[in-house]
């Protein structure tokens, strides 16, 4: 019921997701891109390869990926932040330009996921060697291992870069070892540098998802032999250990995941469901409990897809606490990404 359930929405959300417009988008667009390539449908590919190039043609001077992040974000109206520039983010995008470059080959993908790769040897960087998440202070967002650890691995593989290996696994580890908690095992939203503070530290649900998505995304591409591999896993595991006990009994996740009193929240469930799958069929978490909870987590968002095939209960970005609650971008691809593994 579940399989044919899904068979018969995912293409209406996919059609949904391209009918968006995306054009000033980063990271949100780096998801649905993802999404649309996971559903292998030659209609939704294309899709992905038109969306694609318009990020390549955006591309700036310095590398970054669709603009660079360097528009004004019109939900910083509703942020405890000032401003927003980010240096992270636009990375997310390099996925789906290596995803296109797999698929037709054209060199002209693999130079620009090269000049975006390149450009992080300009950034700022935490005294441990963390990639600063964006401009205006250096600070450290588990955001981050999702938007640049996925990409350096994938690059890593297709430029036959070994150095970008090592770069994916030490973001991660770096950005674990100031945003996890280690009496929780959960990931906090962002850490400061100077002064050493948490200006946002609750555990957000879906910041918790960037790190289980990321953290799988980049063992995926890792080469079993790499000397942080073990690392990695063990960092997921801890999270996903902590995630699945504050499953709430309706099959979602809280968006502050330790206050039950926060909303249910579409992404970090989805985000969840894909991470557990996903992880069982790598033989990383061999406990049935997780695919229970997977499954749970997929069939509950079921019935808040839309007739027009949005994907509704979605935090609105910054994240975190007291966001407003709409569809997005990045909450059609998950839902798409998800989706793949109960099909």
């Amino acid at each position: 019921m579940l399989a044919e359930r899904l068979a018969a929405l995912r293409p209406v959300v996919a059609r949904h997701t391209i009918e968006r417009d995306m054009e000033g988008e980063d990271w949100e667009k780096a998801v649905a891109i993802n999404g649309l390539h996971a559903t292998g449908e030659p209609e939704f590919l294309d899709a992905a390869e038109t969306l694609v190039d318009r990020c390549v043609a955006t591309q700036t001077s310095a590398g970054q990926f669709s603009y660079g992040s360097l528009d004004y974000k019109p939900w910083l109206q509703q942020s405890h932040l000032d401003s927003f520039q980010g240096i992270s983010d636009p990375a997310a995008l390099g996925q789906g330009v290596l995803d296109v470059y797999q698929r037709t080959g054209e060199q002209r993908y693999l130079e620009a996921a090269r000049r975006q790769y390149e450009f992080f040897g300009t950034v700022d960087r935490t005294e441990d060697g963390g990639i600063s998440h964006r401009r205006e202070d250096v600070e450290l967002w588990v955001d981050s291992i999702y938007m640049l650890c996925p990409f350096f691995a994938r690059y890593g593989v297709a430029a036959e870069e070994p150095a970008a290996f090592d770069e994916a696994a030490h973001q991660a580890k770096i950005v674990a070892k100031h945003v996890q908690d280690p009496h929780t095992g959960l990931c906090r939203h962002m850490w400061k540098e100077t002064p050493n503070t948490f200006p946002q530290g609750a555990f957000w649900s879906r910041g918790n998802g960037w790190a289980t998505a990321g953290i799988l995304d980049t063992l995926e591409r890792l080469p079993d032999d790499h000397p942080d591999r073990d690392d990695l896993v063990e960092i997921f595991e801890d999270v996903a250990s902590s995630v699945v006990d504050l499953q709430d009994a309706s099959g979602f996740w809280h968006h502050i995941l330790d206050d039950p009193e926060s909303p249910l929240e579409t992404s970090g469930t989805l985000m969840f469901a894909y991470s557990f799958m996903k992880a069982s069929q790598m033989g990383l978490l061999d406990d049935d409990r997780y695919e229970d909870a997977a499954r749970a987590g997929i069939e509950v968002t079921l019935d808040l897809v839309n007739d027009d095939g949005g994907v509704e209960r979605v935090a609105r970005p910054p994240g975190g606490p007291d966001m407003p609650f709409g569809v997005t971008s990045f909450g059609q691809g998950w839902f798409l990404l998800a989706a793949q593994y109960f099909v």
